[in-house]
């Protein structure tokens, strides 16, 4: 029987006017290098029921942004993949600032991107596929789970609202 671990990311797309904040990942890095992101990172064991703190302690230890620079912090998304024996879960948030970064991190650099070049990067597939249903749903009321498909090779993303109801016992 495989054995299948889990990864807790969450991850800030922060926005200034038109533009996105985003890391090119270093090519020195070991997993996805040159690869362009948002701001963000594993959750430490102590954020497992936080993702908003873990988000935010990732913003400030990559850009020097701090959670008051922050306006309308919102969480848009969880992106569920399958990766080799891992299920990866990323929780994802859109937010505003009129910060700029204050430091330098061996991760990547940053670069604030408008958002008509937004799609004209390489990002990992379910990425790219959020963005996308991002930019073309500007619904900031709903939170949306992806379920990231193998389509012959390619990923297809499913996409679900993730609803509260009431249920009689």
């Amino acid at each position: 029987m495989t054995t299948i671990t889990l990864s807790n990311v969450a991850s800030a797309f922060l926005k200034r006017g038109d533009e996105y904040l985003l890391m090119k990942r270093a090519d020195n890095r070991k997993f996805l290098p040159g690869v362009w992101s948002s701001i963000g990172g594993k959750l430490e064991t102590y954020e497992l029921n936080d993702p908003q703190a873990a988000c935010l302690r990732e913003v400030q230890e990559e850009t020097g942004i701090t959670a008051d620079q922050i306006r309308n912090l919102t969480f848009r998304y969880v992106i569920l993949r399958r990766y080799c024996d891992t299920i990866r879960q990323n929780y994802i948030y859109f937010g505003d600032t009129d910060a700029e970064p204050t430091i330098e991190t061996d991760e990547g650099e940053l670069h604030w991107i408008s958002e008509n070049e937004l799609l004209d990067r390489t990002y990992t597939a379910t990425f790219a596929a959020m963005l996308e249903h991002y930019l073309t749903t500007p619904d900031t009321e709903r939170l949306l789970v992806g379920v990231a498909e193998n389509d012959n090779g390619s990923c297809r993303m499913v996409w679900s609202e993730i609803q509260d109801f009431d249920v009689d016992i």
